[in-house]
């Protein structure tokens, strides 16, 4: 009986012994930075969706994204990078291998199609809305244009009214 209660505690002394220690476990793993630049190189920070889609991994961001993609130990991951902005798609692929698992940083830099300027206090305008901008400004001009002169016609002829005898 004493020989079952030493045997119990020693189990039980020796499962909490084997839940303390800890071992250290090592995944490959790479980090995957990915920047959508414009057509002229301006970063498109807060104006395209940034993704990454691997085996099982499906992140997507506003604006850059990084993300720590395991890896098998031998082979290798074949990933998609995506940029969407401005109704214009851009991706890119990159295959991830056990070699470049030691801790670096895969950047990937995704230039999405599409043109404009950066306005500061607005941000980035693509040239499609900066023509539209102009279009609309003429078009206001225009209108006002018309405006000023039918009413200097009415004016006119209020004052010649006034001006002229009655008959």
């Amino acid at each position: 009986m004493i020989t079952a209660v030493l045997i119990a505690l020693l189990g039980v002394a020796l499962v909490s012994y084997a839940q303390q220690v800890q071992l250290p476990v090592y995944i490959p793993a790479v980090n995957v930075s990915i920047t959508a630049l414009s057509a002229n190189g301006m970063p498109l920070a807060k104006y395209a969706i940034v993704g990454l889609q691997c085996a099982g991994y499906n992140v997507s961001n506003l604006g850059l994204i990084s993300v720590v993609i395991p890896i098998p130990s031998t082979g290798s991951i074949t990933c998609k990078a995506y940029a969407y902005s401005f109704g214009v798609y851009s991706s890119k692929t990159v295959v991830l291998t056990a070699n470049e698992s030691g801790g670096e940083t895969i950047s990937v830099t995704l230039v999405v199609p599409v043109s404009g300027y950066y306005v500061p206090g607005i941000g980035f305008i693509p040239v499609g809305t900066l023509i539209a901008i102009a279009v609309a400004i003429i078009i206001a001009v225009i209108l006002i244009a018309i405006g000023l002169i039918e009413y200097a016609r009415w004016r006119r002829e209020r004052l010649a009214r006034l001006i002229r005898p009655p008959e």
